[in-house]
């Protein structure tokens, strides 16, 4: 968010100059500082997040509109015909991408509900979303087995290491005992408990099963409780950063906005740029899709596969814009826990 600041007012500006201008009637609104200004007020009211998903929609529109009266995915003579036409190009190009920044904008945040899961609406939707819960619990269930596989195939593999370092066997049966989620051995003294508590066993694995603990760990992780579970990944994985809050007051919302005294500039920052990440990849997510379902219709005259090719090409952009979108969510979740820890010191 902008900080805006007041310039200071001189005193005694009574023997300062004034500009004839200044003193009179303001401009007339035909005036060239009147437009710049105009149009310098409706750049500042665009999110830097909405103009590339913008730019790109006008920019494939154009190319499908191409690829229709060529009969043929090709590139060929759009740069000469651009060149020759560029006054027309230009003066069409720039208020198209102006209002499809403001309309991709204005549902930003409505895209980000959306693919986090929050389907409210009744019948088909509900059902879907109740789909989609299942499968997030599934996944994951899933993990939890391969991770409980994962660390009881790890621990037998460094147990005689653990033995010739002089771990005690009781303990070593303890660990075992909760790897499989079973009853511990009686008899522990306060001493061994706690020795299975503090050993850091996992230190003595190879490298590559430390890695592959250290991923399923991870993705766990990404998963909140089971009676949280959203019907997207993305919606997990904001869910769980949301719980974690400690400091949210019940308005998760508005959590950023009423601690925003604790926050250090350079933390506010990174939150205002994961942020707008986030709005940017999830809307070119949607943009993507939509000109993929535009170019079969349009193209549907072509040869078959050059409208394959075209529809394939938005699907992968639609992908990439969704795991981008993954990425800018855990780093927002990141930021979101420093400024959690910050209000708490």
């Amino acid at each position: 968010m902008l900080l805006l600041t007041r310039t200071p007012i001189r005193e005694h500006a009574d023997n300062v100059a004034v500009p004839e201008q200044s003193r009179g009637d303001p401009p007339s609104p035909g005036e060239p500082e009147n437009i710049s200004a105009f149009v310098a007020r409706v750049l500042n009211q665009l999110s830097l997040s909405a103009w590339l998903p913008g730019a790109f929609l006008i920019a494939s529109a154009a190319l499908i509109l191409w690829f229709r009266a060529n009969r043929a995915v090709s590139f060929g003579g759009i740069g000469s015909y651009v060149q020759q036409n560029w006054v027309p190009v230009l003066l069409l190009s720039l208020p198209a991408l102006v209002i499809t920044t403001l309309l991709t904008q204005a549902f930003s945040f409505d895209v980000i509900r959306f693919l986090e899961g929050y389907w409210r609406r009744r019948g088909p939707a509900s059902w879907l979303r109740t789909l989609c819960i299942k499968h997030q619990l599934r996944r994951k269930h899933s993990l939890v087995r391969r991770n409980r596989l994962a660390l009881s195939k790890a621990f037998s593999g460094v147990r005689p290491l653990l033995l010739a370092q002089g771990i005690d066997g009781l303990v070593l049966l303890a660990i075992e005992a909760d790897l499989a989620n079973v009853r511990q051995p009686f008899g522990l003294s306060d001493e061994q408990e706690s020795d299975v508590e503090n050993l850091r066993w996992v230190e003595y694995c190879e490298p590559w099963v430390s890695a592959s603990l250290i991923r399923l760990r991870q993705d766990l992780r990404e998963f909140p409780d089971d009676s949280r579970v959203m019907p997207t990944k993305l919606g997990n994985i904001l869910r769980v950063g949301e719980d974690e809050l400690r400091n949210k007051g019940g308005d998760v919302e508005g959590f950023v906005m009423r601690n925003r005294e604790f926050i250090t500039p350079r933390i506010l920052e990174h939150h205002d740029q994961f942020r707008t990440r986030l709005d940017m990849y999830c809307t070119l997510v949607f943009v993507a899709i939509g000109v993929a379902l535009i170019s079969v219709p349009t193209l549907w005259d072509i040869a078959f596969l050059d409208r394959t090719v075209v529809l394939m090409t938005m699907i992968v952009i639609a992908w990439a814009s969704y795991g981008a979108a993954l990425s800018s969510a855990r780093g927002y979740v990141t930021v979101l826990r420093q400024i959690d820890t910050l209000v708490s010191d």
